[in-house]
């Protein structure tokens, strides 16, 4: 209740009064909160500018759908990679061991909790060191060099995983000899699988993933920061010609068009 009483005494927020045309206003609030009553401030102006920015570059997103997606056949290619790694991952075999490593450990005679619990905290300390390293070295190979180096070694683990699981199972039947051998063997594999996973599945999964899907959308977002320093030279112009005058600046004003505005995608 206080949260909701106190938002009546809340200023609108700048961004929403240039959105709405309502610069002045905006600007107003600006040099209250952000400059202490400078009007001059080349800060204020700076901000100004950013948020016309921000705004006109999104009014461009707006037009654009979803439909771009598989509008044409780069598209539809970065569609289809960007699918198939989420499918990939998600089909990788990790999830054997986060929901089902408690009975596979029971399954190869490991039947203690305290023992489990040890298994489960060792492995997956394990996967943090060697997936921190990874994240850090994968990045400096080829991409699909590294994924089909993981995918190689996922699919050597599992192989050798189930041999191991095949013999274990094997001695715990009735009249044969429990193979425990086999067991430390399944275990160490569980170990081993994951450096594998985060060679290709882990960090560098995310990354293609982004790259998969930069459409002119994204490269205008992302642009946006390129945008906002190269804006600055411009802002200081505008200031310096404008020190006489205490209304709000126009981005129109500008000296030049950041050459980041007009970069598309598919020209880069």
């Amino acid at each position: 209740m206080i949260v909701a009483d106190g938002c009546s005494f809340i200023p609108e927020s700048p961004r929403y009064l240039i959105s709405k045309d309502r610069r002045e206003e905006a600007f107003e609030i600006l040099v209250k909160y952000h400059a202490e009553g400078d009007r001059e401030s080349i800060f204020v102006k700076a901000e100004m500018v950013q948020i016309e920015t921000t705004i006109h570059l999104e009014a461009e997103v707006a037009k654009q759908s979803w439909w771009d997606m598989i509008a044409t056949p780069g598209m539809r290619r970065r569609t289809s990679l960007a699918a198939a790694m989420g499918l990939f991952t998600q089909w990788s075999g990790n999830t054997l061991i986060s929901f089902y490593l408690g009975k596979i450990l029971v399954m190869i005679g490991y039947t203690d909790t305290h023992t489990k619990t040890m298994i489960n905290l060792g492995n997956t300390a394990w996967s943090f060191v060697n997936g921190t390293a990874i994240a850090l070295i994968s990045p400096r190979f080829k991409r699909r060099t590294m994924f089909l180096t993981g995918a190689i070694g996922m699919l050597a683990v599992y192989v050798s995983w189930t041999i191991g699981m095949q013999q274990t199972m094997k001695g715990l039947e009735p009249g044969n000899k429990p193979n425990k051998a086999a067991g430390i063997a399944v275990l160490f594999f569980i170990y081993f699988y994951s450096p594998w996973y985060n060679i290709g599945n882990n960090a560098l999964a995310y990354s293609k993933s982004l790259t998969c899907c930069i459409t002119n959308t994204d490269a205008n977002l992302f642009q946006l920061t390129w945008s906002n320093s190269s804006l600055m030279p411009n802002v200081l112009a505008v200031s310096q010609s404008s020190n006489s005058s205490s209304e709000a600046p126009d981005s129109s004003q500008l000296s030049s068009t950041p050459s980041v505005w007009t970069t598309r995608a598919g020209s880069t």
